[in-house]
């Protein structure tokens, strides 16, 4: 009795004080289609690109044309560095950085969003002894920083005026 009267309790002051989840949806579908460009289209930034826009309800555009807005993907770089040694000298960590240069016009070649960067930096430890373990752990890394790479993206284009706004 006295844990339902306390849950009843918290639930009220959670509602009153105005909280509530955020909106899980980072582009408005009101934007239209957008067209992706990029030197390498078949690049896994950009297949992950599309189908999160294609998650979020907003039609990809097959040519330049027949979109409202052209997401310009300029440059994709990943790397990696020595982070740290062991007391061996040999390596105990890796960083890996991976940075993607982007810019979005409208349909008439207007630029909406200059030249941005988009990066992600993460550091993972390095078992010399399990080197196929370290290997797939850098893939699920560079995975995780590649979504991350994408809700970036995506977070910049919610300036994108909807199309009821013209």
């Amino acid at each position: 009795m006295k844990y339902r009267v306390l849950l009843l309790i918290v639930a009220l002051m959670i509602s009153g004080c105005g909280w509530q989840l955020r909106d899980s949806q980072i582009v408005a579908s009101s934007v239209g289609t957008i067209y992706l460009s990029s030197n390498n289209i078949n690049a896994v930034l950009t297949k992950e690109l599309k189908r999160a826009l294609t998650t979020y309800g907003v039609p990809s555009g097959a040519t330049k044309a027949e979109s409202n807005y052209i997401v310009v993907i300029v440059d994709f770089r990943e790397n990696s560095r020595i982070a740290s040694i062991n007391s061996s000298g040999r390596v105990a960590e890796y960083q890996l950085n991976e940075d993607v240069d982007f810019y979005i016009t409208d349909a008439e070649d207007n630029q909406i969003l200059s030249l941005s960067t988009a990066s992600v930096e993460r550091v993972y430890e390095f078992r010399e002894k399990d080197i196929l373990a370290s290997s797939n752990e850098e893939q699920r890394i560079r995975a995780e920083m590649r979504s991350e790479l994408v809700r970036q993206i995506l977070n910049r284009l919610r300036v994108l005026p909807a199309l009821t706004d013209f």
